[in-house]
């Protein structure tokens, strides 16, 4: 019988009932938790996504107001168009460009939704502007350096005069620029520094958190050191995209919500914190984390109160009726905690003693009957062999040799006292070559000078132990079937030797005629049975006790010598005649 399949086993089927009970609970109390937090996230996106689009709105409208106004001064102000014309006339160009600068300054006095704005002169290469208002000298020449530059080297077709650009006039200091190309090689522009249009944003309750203008590349352009090098990806930045996008500083992870500020480079972003966001949702994420975690703990501990309960006694269970099986009959389980399968195990061990006893009993009977056929099969052979030694003195009576017939007798006594001994189980290799020479000196009392014999008993063979009477029928068979009145006398040799360590071979051999075709096939078969005039019956009763005793580990070989008559090779397991108590 096979090992039973786990899968088909009640705890794996336990396992998988917990698995599909268990998972799914902690998943949904997971989810909602995370729903949970989601929700909060998307709707406080949402509110700053509004208030982005607010102040967006407002700054479009502040720049834009900027741009109109410059393209007003440079088509409307006579300043401007008299410009041109008054290169040559310094005195007259100084003075135009004193009125420019009072118009520009009477303007921004009013409206101060840029820092300065300027003109600049390509052929004369003349920069004047705004007064400018700065914390340092160092500041101011960075700005001045950087308008400078810029207006030296725009070209007509830059995207300047088309759109506020952020340019960088300082260490992490930007600003918005915007031209305006007023003809004959003069340009205006006004200047913005982006911290000061961050001033509104001031008003957003961000608290941890805070606003800053991002590029068109991702980064972040204002505050930049709050957040490191992290891009951000401005495809999500869009009135109608209501997506947010989370970003990690450190151990600190922001909430992003971002709006591009039209007719600019830049977007407007805002960044809060997670924590504050879920700050009003932590005891509700808390109490669903450790139901979860209470949850799972409870059915572990479900789990292994089950498996101490029903699995590990229906598994001692199992694993007693397989011991059972497998012949140990002294397994016994222990008692359980459940009163059903206390009520198991008893009858459990009451059921393993009942047939252990019976299991002894039977092969005791078992044991009684084997002994009782092995002595009946070695009993055979004396009144077989009585048989035939009345038959030779009555043969010898027919000649009157009455000197034989003494001889022959007390050969007999000697012979029957031996075999009258029904109870030994075993002789000695020295015991069984006394006899079979006390049977050959019989037949050659018999047949004067026609037999001879010869032993050859390797040495320590002579301890080793056989059933009696192993050999004889053998050496009767030779003289009863291979003698012949021959030329040469008959001559039957026996070899005892060792083959390796632990087995015995014996080698009977004669000088006859040896076995026909037929009884030698049947021979080696095993088909030859005894018949009911007794022929065969010593090879059938040497079959039979060498089966019996040994098992597979004896064997009985018959074939023809190569240069004639009948050869027998008996194999048997080494034992002494102690050894043979136990059979």
């Amino acid at each position: 019988m096979k090992l039973l399949n786990i899968k088909h086993s009640l705890r794996f089927k336990l396992i998988i009932g917990f698995v599909t009970v268990a998972v799914p609970l902690v998943a949904l109390l997971l989810y909602n938790n995370y729903y949970a937090s989601n929700t909060i996230r998307e709707q406080v996106a949402d509110s700053n996504k509004n208030s982005m689009i607010l102040y967006s709105h407002q700054i479009e409208a502040a720049l834009n107001k900027e741009t109109n106004f410059l393209y007003n001064i440079a088509l409307e102000d006579p300043n401007i168009v008299a410009f041109s014309q008054l290169r040559e006339h310094t005195d007259e160009y100084y003075l135009a460009k004193a009125r420019i600068l009072n118009t520009l300054t009477r303007y921004h006095r009013f409206d101060k939704s840029v820092d300065l704005q300027f003109i600049y002169s390509v052929n004369k290469q003349d920069l004047f502007h705004t007064p400018i208002k700065t914390s340092s000298y160092e500041e101011l020449e960075s700005i001045k350096t950087t308008i400078e530059k810029l207006v030296k080297s725009v070209r007509p077709e830059s995207e300047y005069f088309r759109e506020w650009k952020a340019v960088e006039y300082g260490p992490d200091r930007f600003a918005l620029i915007r031209l305006v190309d007023a003809g004959d090689g003069f340009y205006l522009g006004a200047f913005v520094q982006l911290e000061n249009l961050m001033i509104p944003l001031d008003l957003i309750h961000l608290e941890d958190g805070f606003a800053g203008f991002v590029n068109r590349q991702g980064e972040l352009i204002t505050n930049a050191a709050a957040l490191g090098r992290h891009r951000l990806d401005i495809s999500l930045a869009s009135e109608a995209n209501e997506v947010y996008q989370v970003v990690r500083k450190d151990d600190r992870k922001y909430v992003v919500v971002m709006n591009p500020i039209q007719g600019t480079d830049v977007i407007l972003s805002a960044f809060v914190p997670e924590s504050q966001m879920l700050k009003n949702l932590y005891h509700f994420r808390r109490v669903i984390v450790l139901i979860s975690i209470a949850a799972l703990i409870t059915l572990i501990i479900y789990l292994v109160y089950l498996n101490d309960i029903l699995l590990k006694p229906l598994n001692n269970l199992v694993r007693g009726m397989r011991r059972i099986k497998h012949g140990d009959w002294e397994t016994r389980l222990h008692s359980s905690k459940a009163k059903e399968f206390a009520i198991i195990n008893e009858t459990f061990n009451g059921m393993a003693a009942e047939i252990h006893d019976l299991k002894i009993s039977v092969y005791e009977e078992q044991i009684k009957a084997h002994k009782a056929e092995l002595k009946h099969l070695q009993l055979q052979i004396n009144p077989h062999f009585l048989l035939n030694s009345i038959n030779i003195v009555y043969n010898l009576a027919e000649i009157k040799n009455y000197g034989v017939i003494q001889l022959m007798c007390m050969n007999l006594v000697k012979y029957f006292r031996f075999t009258t001994k029904t109870h030994q189980v075993a002789v000695t290799i020295a015991e069984e070559m006394e006899h079979m020479e006390s049977y050959i000196k019989i037949q050659q009392v018999r047949f004067p000078e026609r037999i001879t014999y010869a032993f050859h008993i390797a040495e320590q063979a002579e301890k080793a132990a056989i059933p009696p009477l192993l050999i004889q029928p053998f050496i009767e068979n030779a003289i009863k079937y291979g003698f012949d009145f021959m030329d040469h006398p008959f001559h039957i040799g026996i070899e005892v030797r060792f083959i390796g360590s632990d087995q015995l071979e014996i080698v009977i051999q004669d000088n006859g005629n040896g076995f026909s075709a037929d009884v030698l096939s049947q021979l080696q078969s095993g088909g030859l049975k005894a018949n009911r005039d007794g022929q065969h019956l010593g090879i059938s009763n040497v079959q039979y006790r060498l089966k019996h005793i040994f098992g597979q580990k004896a064997s009985l070989e018959f074939d023809n010598a190569p240069d004639g008559g009948a050869r027998i090779r008996i194999i048997l397991p080494f034992r002494t005649v102690e050894q043979f108590t136990s059979y």
